[in-house]
């Protein structure tokens, strides 16, 4: 099964529920206009929950994958990347470009002053990424993903943000990890849409497409999967840390018997919102180094190649559960300018972070 050609799957053992799944596409597609005309086809016919507008959405720089959602009431429009890394609904707020800060006048701003369902919890919240920290007040109001309304949502207005985040186009995150790892330590969305009987089921499964000339683009389906779109079984495996998609990986090998990696096994947690594969120093660096890759200077753990080789690698299978995930060198590469970079960065911890 290729993991890029497949469904990335989370799944949440509770109760099933009866609603309907709704599809967000998460890069611009081709046939937009068709998508709404079957939406308005399947809301004149439909008598179940309501379902949302198809939405055309971008991928930026072959890294980051992101889609609008609203907060409020009327909606304000954000971009966020659903993240599957974290659980904390934030945004910047209004204020946060009074602390003249760059990385909040780079992006859409919520304004509480403007909503009718906001509310307020009185507390302040802070969440530390690998990239840096967000800072800011806790809220609650209504928020809507791809035509699902969540009263009461808790997220985070953010005050400031790490200068890290001016270089990014989605103006927040919407972590769709288990609420145990959010700050607030309240429900995610997600997990509102789960126990309002919102979904059919309690899953979310990703499709993700590197082009956005493809005709099918990436998206995230709430409520199910698309068998369509995968080829091979869904593979199913233990949440080995309630906080994470945490899970144990069999190893990482290249083809050809060219080399294992994460010998015996290991721990490893399935990210949507990490641009890279990061692994420990002594296992990532070793991989480069069969690939054929070249340091960065001053940027520790980044690997370069040259173009004309990226054919001739060798694919990368992940072992999980038995099962053989595997990428090609097309796939695992990220292009940039006349150069390719090798995903596998190295990280001070030990689980594998494959997606």
């Amino acid at each position: 099964m290729h993991l890029f050609q497949g469904a990335i799957l989370t799944v949440i053992w509770v109760s099933t529920l009866a609603a309907e799944i709704v599809n967000i596409p998460l890069s611009t597609t081709s046939d937009h206009e068709e998508n709404l005309r079957r939406l308005a086809r399947h809301r004149r016919s439909s008598k179940s929950a309501p379902v949302p507008a198809v939405l055309k959405l971008k991928i930026f720089k072959d890294a980051q994958v992101y889609g609008p959602i609203t907060i409020g009431t009327p909606g304000q429009v954000f971009n966020v990347v659903f993240d599957t890394g974290s659980s904390d609904l934030w945004v910047p707020s209004i204020h946060c470009r009074f602390w003249r800060n760059g990385a909040c006048r780079n992006h859409n701003s919520y304004d509480r002053e403007s909503s009718r369902t906001y509310k307020s919890v009185g507390e302040y919240f802070n969440v530390t990424y690998q990239a840096g920290d967000v800072f800011g007040h806790l809220g609650k109001d209504s928020v809507t993903v791809a035509g699902i309304r969540i009263e009461n949502q808790t997220f985070g207005e953010v005050i400031y943000e790490a200068d890290i985040f001016a270089t990014t186009l989605p103006d927040g995150i919407l972590g769709l990890g288990v609420s145990t790892l959010a700050s607030s330590r309240q429900p995610t969305v997600f997990e509102n849409m789960v126990s309002n009987g919102m979904l059919p089921a309690p899953v979310f499964s990703f499709y993700l497409s590197r082009s956005e000339s493809a005709a099918v683009g990436s998206m995230l389906t709430l409520g199910g999967t698309i068998p369509e779109l995968y080829k091979g079984n869904i593979t199913f495996v233990h949440v080995t840390v309630p906080k994470f998609w945490e899970i144990r990986m069999d190893s990482v090998e290249l083809a050809g018997g060219r080399g294992t990696f994460c010998q015996g096994g290991c721990d490893a947690i399935v990210d949507s919102g990490t641009t890279l594969i990061v692994g420990p120093m002594r296992d990532t660096n070793k991989l480069n180094k069969k690939l054929g890759g070249s340091r960065v200077l001053g940027i520790p753990g980044l690997y370069i190649l040259n173009c004309f080789s990226v054919p001739f690698l060798p694919d990368v299978d992940f072992i999980i559960n038995g099962n053989r995930l595997t990428l090609t060198s097309a796939e695992y590469t990220i292009k940039v300018t006349t150069k390719f970079i090798l995903p596998f960065s190295e990280y001070h911890l030990n689980p594998f972070i494959p997606v």
